[in-house]
């Protein structure tokens, strides 16, 4: 059996409240490749933390077969400090109560000191365990004080180690979806394909430095360079598994399974040919790909309760009437506001909670065009 389990301690909170990260460790043997798949970092985002421990369960049983091939790392919850807040029972994983700031923004930018680095030491084309040498080099210049601080630039730190890197997710109430790198559009779409994820996004920085684009730009950085081939560049993708609301052994089973055949395609694991259904995934045209650029974050027109008219994975056309908003003041029998489209495309995702303030977001829109307003760099909100 090659799991190990490490942990790693924080800095405290205030005197005697401190919290720890820690991971499962297969090391496999035989492909070379490593991958790192955490959930929680957005911590009331709960779908991916059942769907790492069916995973778990997988990867002990592939393990106990000697099928694991590559070397796994594995975090089933990557934000303890997050997993802990509540306020008044109700739990708020997704920003940080010190400061107001989204977990997922605002990671160390590593990429001039990268730079800097690759001033006074060489990489070979293509020479991926050097790469990782000096971004690891690079992450332990860091030096975080506060308990979330430390835990991004462990996260990071350990991320920049490895192939492949899934981060779990999900949004309010939506279907499946995935975002990653233009520069990753194969890989991205391979593993929507065993993952049975209709809805690609796609851009060249979204902004915000989130977890997924820290480690990204870390590799562009070599890229730009001409040390290391699109190719050979590690993968990184935020995986949206649905609604908040949707945790279930179902969807964690059936999410945990196609996160193995791709992990099977990529040469990490052998999985039982008599149990292994990677002969069924979506087809590659039935995966539809999304410049980020082309997604709309729909406003509400007006404050009240919101009646939807579309389901996510709902298509929806320009001026089509997705939903409208109810007044709760004024005289009986006021008139509902209309919620319009600004796309031809897909509905993604829409409020689980149904009492909305004007201007705040009632729907995420696909559509395969840029949108004006939308600008590189500036593709994240931080709610």
């Amino acid at each position: 059996m090659t799991l190990s389990t490490q942990y790693s301690e924080l800095p405290a909170l205030s005197p005697g409240a401190s919290h720890r990260l820690f991971k499962h460790t297969f090391e496999g043997v035989g492909s070379g490749l490593s991958a790192y798949i955490q959930a929680g970092l957005h911590a009331d985002e709960l779908p991916g933390l059942l769907v790492i421990q069916h995973l778990l369960d997988a990867l002990v049983k592939l393990d106990n077969a000697g099928r694991i091939r590559g070397r796994i790392v594995v975090r089933p919850f990557a934000n303890p400090i997050g997993l802990g807040q509540r306020v008044f029972g109700a739990h708020t994983g997704r920003f940080n109560l010190d400061n107001g700031e989204n977990f997922n923004r605002r990671f160390p930018d590593l990429t001039s000191r990268v730079e800097k680095a690759l001033a006074t030491r060489g990489i070979a084309h293509n020479d991926i365990k050097s790469a990782k040498a000096l971004f690891a080099d690079v992450a332990a210049e860091l030096t975080p004080l506060d308990p979330v601080a430390a835990m991004k630039t462990a996260l990071l730190s350990e991320a920049l180690q490895h192939d492949i890197v899934l981060d779990l997710h999900c949004d309010t109430d939506g279907i499946l979806h995935l975002y990653s790198n233009r520069s990753q559009r194969t890989q991205a779409v391979a593993l929507a394909r065993h993952m049975r994820i209709r809805a690609v996004f796609l851009e060249d920085r979204a902004g915000g430095t989130p977890f997924d684009e820290a480690i990204a730009q870390c590799w562009a950085v070599l890229q730009q360079a001409g040390l290391i081939d699109a190719g050979h560049a590690a993968f990184c993708t935020s995986v949206e598994l649905r609604g908040q609301a949707d945790v279930s052994d179902a969807f964690a089973q059936a999410d945990a399974k196609g996160i193995l055949q791709y992990l099977a395609l990529r040469g990490l694991v052998d999985l039982d040919p008599d149990n292994d259904d990677r002969s069924h995934p979506l087809a590659e045209h039935e995966v539809m790909v999304f410049p980020l650029e082309g997604v709309s974050h729909v406003p509400a027109p007006a404050g009240g309760l919101v009646a939807y008219r579309k389901r996510p994975g709902d298509t929806v056309k320009t001026g089509e009437i997705i939903a409208e908003i109810i007044p709760l003041l004024g005289a009986p029998g006021a008139a509902r506001h209309p919620v319009f489209s600004d796309v031809d495309g897909l509905l993604i995702v829409q409020q689980y909670m149904k009492l909305v303030r004007p201007g705040q977001r009632v729907a995420l829109l696909a559509g395969k065009n840029p949108l004006p307003h939308r600008k590189t760099g500036q593709l994240l909100n931080d709610f």
